[in-house]
């Protein structure tokens, strides 16, 4: 080979290796910066059990750094050369993905998961592979080829590898929104909350209870409940029983805002009722009462609440209103008016476009489109 094409062959091999490792560094600290940030969160929190903080920029860098140094002794062990020297960043791409996979098991006492076997296991295999194919392709890998080559098939063992880490780490949409609800909610940022996942009609049940206690302590749940899709009825309102099913947060957390706790198997409907009709719980009781009535679809006793437990001159909240109207189509004698004019104009422009429709199915989704963030439409179409 003449001197001036090894002399650029050597250049693009010293250009691939700076590109690789520049790019596997933006990779690895986007990913866990931006996209798994939570999720790493929620590892940092079980590995060390609540005790320390998690700085997420901090650890974003000093990971990176570690799995940069990791890629250097792995092609100092293997000495990896030529088209497949983005090889060594096969351990680096796969601790990334791991430290990732994380679900909501993390949070359970005596967390584990396979990969404490499991990425030994493959990493060495990896090691014991490469180290033989290096020396079968030996004489291969020592030829100096074409500059474009060499950095285009290391650049696409690269992106493979990236790629290879974001399918092994968590990439569930709706756990992801669980996390960042919880992050909120801890630092008190409640308006934040309510923006994860507005705008998707997915909704978890733990998701579903992290907007409705933000909307609690922000004191808007009667305002708010229902531009979110409430697929639970009340026990959107609580976190379930089964421990795999929640984060952080449980169901402690909801009694603290109430300032009361259920008797063992107290149904939770019956423990609203007696703590607001005793009225030995907080203020949020209330709006949580009336709101668990209104997902039941129980306008009778949610109109026999209002007239007993509300202050008749205090300004209903847009959703008591909207219930209200619903209420006084059967009950024309009910004391209590609504008097917001939008709403009542809404309502009539609600009940006109039910008319309006000759299939059914047709009529569930444009209603849904155009009235989906009234009470009106949960309680009319909602299963």
């Amino acid at each position: 080979m003449s001197e001036p094409i090894h002399a650029a062959y050597r250049k693009a091999a010293r250009i691939q290796t700076v590109v690789c490792g520049f790019l596997f560094a933006v990779f690895s600290f986007t990913y866990l910066y931006v996209f798994q940030r939570d999720v790493l969160e929620a590892l940092h929190y079980s590995l060390a059990h609540g005790k320390t903080h998690f700085a997420p920029l901090a650890s974003a860098l000093i990971i990176t750094f570690i799995l940069l140094l990791l890629r250097w002794g792995v092609n100092s062990l293997l000495g990896l050369k030529g088209n497949v020297r983005a090889l060594s960043y096969f351990p680096s791409c796969l601790i990334l993905g791991v430290l990732t996979d994380v679900g909501k098991n993390v949070y359970m006492e005596g967390y584990h998961t396979p990969w404490g076997w499991l990425l030994p296991l493959i990493l060495l295999v990896y090691i014991v592979v490469a180290y033989f194919l290096r020396r079968i392709f030996r004489k291969q890998l020592n030829n100096e080829g074409s500059p474009i080559l060499l950095v285009n098939y290391n650049l696409l063992i690269l992106v493979v590898l990236c790629l290879m880490a974001a399918m092994i780490g968590n990439t569930s949409r709706g756990f992801h929104h669980e996390l960042e609800a919880e992050r909120y909610l801890r630092a008190h940022q409640y308006e934040k909350v309510l923006e994860v996942g507005k705008h998707s009609l997915e909704a978890s049940r733990t998701l579903t209870v992290l907007r409705a206690i933000a909307m609690s302590h922000a004191g808007q749940l009667g305002g708010k409940l229902f531009a979110y899709p409430q697929y639970y009825r009340s026990n959107g309102l609580f976190f379930a029983d089964d421990s795999t099913q929640t984060c952080r947060y449980t169901n402690d957390s909801i009694y603290y805002l109430l300032g009361m706790r259920p008797y063992r198997g107290e149904d939770r409907m019956t423990f609203l009722r007696n703590i607001c009709y005793k009225g030995t719980a907080k203020y949020t009781a209330l709006d949580y009462y009336l709101s668990a009535l209104l997902l039941e679809k129980r306008l009778d006793d949610f109109g026999m609440a209002l007239t007993d437990l509300y202050e008749t001159e205090d300004t209903l909240p847009r959703y008591f209103s909207e219930a209200l109207l619903l209420y006084r189509d059967s009950h024309p004698e009910y004391p209590v008016q609504v008097n917001d004019s939008v709403i009542i104009k809404r309502y009539a422009d609600y009940r006109k476009r039910q008319t309006e429709f000759s299939s059914a199915v047709e009529e569930r989704n444009k209603m849904r489109r155009e009235f989906g963030d009234t009470y009106w439409w949960y309680f009319d179409y909602q299963e």
